[in-house]
């Protein structure tokens, strides 16, 4: 049996928006959850998802990240997925700075780990028009707009960076996934249908493991 580790943010996490200070979807309906259930057996699904988190901006805080994820044990796969925060945390989002960052990050990290690499295009950022208003995304819908363009270029950026460096590539933001209110955290159908496409895409992995 091969074990993957799924390193990400809030929607690795499992983060419900609408729980009281922010929650927590339970493990059967987060996407971890339900990729492990369906795929029981054939991967061991490990998951380190903290709400907030960005990609690591120097060599300190990489070798930290890093030492963090060998200490979970041997593992086969090292599937990342960040970028949204850092995106959100810009004045000016600029997925270009943030795809550096990341390059930075797996070119150490295929120094460090043994293990192979996924790199995951974070889902597409979709501020409603309700979230608009919301001091979460400064109240500006050219902003949101700008947001939902950058992550989409972003997307195109980490696909690149994939086939550059001769890992395996998951571009998340095409697929058909449902959000919460706020546009940024997966809803319960849209953890399904995570579920769904990412046990396709270890599927494929496993084949070239």
């Amino acid at each position: 049996m091969k074990k993957v580790l799924f390193y990400g943010d809030s929607n690795t996490y499992g983060y419900d928006p609408a729980g009281f200070m922010g929650g927590r979807y339970p493990r059967q309906q987060r996407w971890t959850g339900i990729l492990a259930e369906r795929l029981a057996g054939k991967w061991d699904i490990a998951a380190d998802g903290m709400p907030g988190r960005m990609i690591p901006g120097n060599s300190y805080s990489i070798q930290i990240a890093l030492d963090a994820v060998k200490a979970d044990g041997p593992t086969d796969l090292f599937a990342v997925m960040l970028g949204t925060n850092d995106l959100l945390n810009q004045r000016h989002p600029d997925s270009l700075a943030v795809a550096a960052r990341m390059q930075n990050l797996l070119d150490s990290a295929k120094k460090s780990l043994s293990a192979k690499i996924l790199l995951i295009a974070p889902p597409q950022i979709r501020f409603t028009d309700p979230s608009c208003t919301d001091p979460f995304v400064r109240g500006d819908a050219a902003y949101s707009e700008c947001c939902r363009k950058e992550s989409m270029r972003l997307a195109r950026y980490y696909m690149q960076i994939a086939a550059r460096r001769g890992i395996f590539g998951a571009d998340t933001s095409s697929w058909d996934l449902g959000f919460a209110f706020d546009g940024v955290h997966l809803s319960e159908e849209g953890h399904e249908v995570f579920a769904r496409e990412m046990a396709e895409v270890l599927q494929k992995i496993e084949e070239e493991l």
